[in-house]
């Protein structure tokens, strides 16, 4: 990978950390105002409202999770990009090369489209932190 190409994929993960991080503080400002008891308003609400409710709030916080672990995966990337820039854009598994193309598409990947496959394929080390 060229100097061009590094600073491009570079962007990329500045562009993502920064979309995550505006995601969490949004995540953020929703639930801090949620009262102490867990109430968003003080209206009773129907036993199937709150059920509703409850509902929205987990798969807010599952997102918020999702976004998490995505977060550390681009700073692991960038980190390793300022720190060992020689072995950034090669796989994990095999010491090969990730290749432009993808790391144009998910700039935090970790493995070539060979080793992802393989892992998928065989329930190997679930690796959560690299969706594609």
């Amino acid at each position: 990978m060229n100097k061009r190409q590094r600073e491009k994929i570079e962007k990329l993960l500045l562009k993502e950390r920064e979309r995550l991080l505006e995601h969490l503080a949004e995540f953020d400002e929703r639930f801090a105002e949620i009262d102490q008891d867990g109430e968003i308003s003080h209206y009773p609400l129907h036993m199937a409202d709150e059920g509703t409710e409850t509902m929205e709030q987990e798969k807010e916080f599952l997102l918020a999770s999702q976004d998490g672990r995505q977060l550390y995966a681009v700073d692991e990337a960038l980190r390793k990009l300022y720190k060992r820039p020689e072995e950034f854009g090669k796989c994990e598994r095999c010491g090969g090369e990730i290749g432009f193309e993808r790391l144009e598409i998910v700039p935090a990947a970790r493995y070539c489209v060979a080793c992802k496959r393989h892992m998928e394929e065989n329930g190997e080390g679930a690796d959560e932190n690299e969706a594609a």
